[in-house]
């Protein structure tokens, strides 16, 4: 099935990647999605202008589309522009990274529905913490960009999640119920590496912004450069 991949640059959406391949399924397109909205309840947003890097580093084309709409306007431009490419890509089917996401998941089965293609969801119903254990023993380099929950300050800007840090989330999830996915929004997370990865991405002018209870940070410049 040659698949297209809903691409927002964070572990979800990566390890969806490296599972569809496991599949043996024929990853042929990342789709990305830019909202208008930093609200958006249907894409990622944080890192999605550095998503390109990331398919280069894959050896993979990219389809990105700006997405004006909010609410239900939203999943109406994601069936517009999945039409497109599959005209233009001879796609049969979309792949998510959703996890619990009822509104999610929904609309996205709806939009695959009324196009005729099928719907790869590999994370689907997956316990937080097991996932997020697997995701780091896969060898993604995960960065935490955006934080936005009670017990992640600013320390937790830029850091890499590994084993330390999931059993960190899980006790933060047991002390103020912070989904250790990130789910729930309380925080965003991209992609430096992975085992796909020809390069990795490396950031260059690296600056935090934080606004009272949460946060998140902005890079003037990134490259791919050799792995060590």
């Amino acid at each position: 099935m040659r698949l297209a991949v809903l691409f927002s640059g964070g572990k979800d959406s990566s390890y969806t990647i490296m599972k569809a391949k496991e599949k043996n399924l024929d990853v042929c397109l990342l789709f990305t999605l830019n909202p208008r909205s930093t609200k958006s309840w249907l894409f990622h947003h944080p890192f999605i202008q550095w998503t390109g890097l990331q398919a280069e580093a894959m050896n993979l084309p990219i389809m990105t589309y700006d997405v004006e709409s909010e609410g239900e306007g939203e999943r109406d431009e994601l069936e517009r522009h999945l039409k497109d490419i599959k005209i233009r890509f001879g796609i049969e089917g979309i792949a998510a990274g959703a996890i619990a996401s009822q509104y999610q998941k929904k609309r996205i089965e709806k939009t695959a529905s009324n196009l005729g293609i099928e719907i790869f969801t590999p994370l689907w119903g997956r316990e937080p913490l097991e996932l997020l254990r697997d995701q780091v023993r896969s060898g993604l380099d995960i960065r935490i960009i955006a934080v936005a929950a009670l017990g992640l300050g600013q320390e937790w800007l830029g850091r890499r999640l590994d084993e330390d840090a999931v059993a960190e989330l899980g006790q933060l999830n047991r002390r103020y119920g912070v989904n250790p996915s990130g789910e729930g929004g309380e925080y965003e997370t991209f992609v430096v590496d992975s085992p796909l990865f020809r390069w990795r991405i490396a950031f260059r002018n690296m600056r935090m912004v934080w606004l009272g209870d949460g946060g998140h940070l902005e890079i003037e410049m990134a490259e791919l450069v050799d792995k060590e």
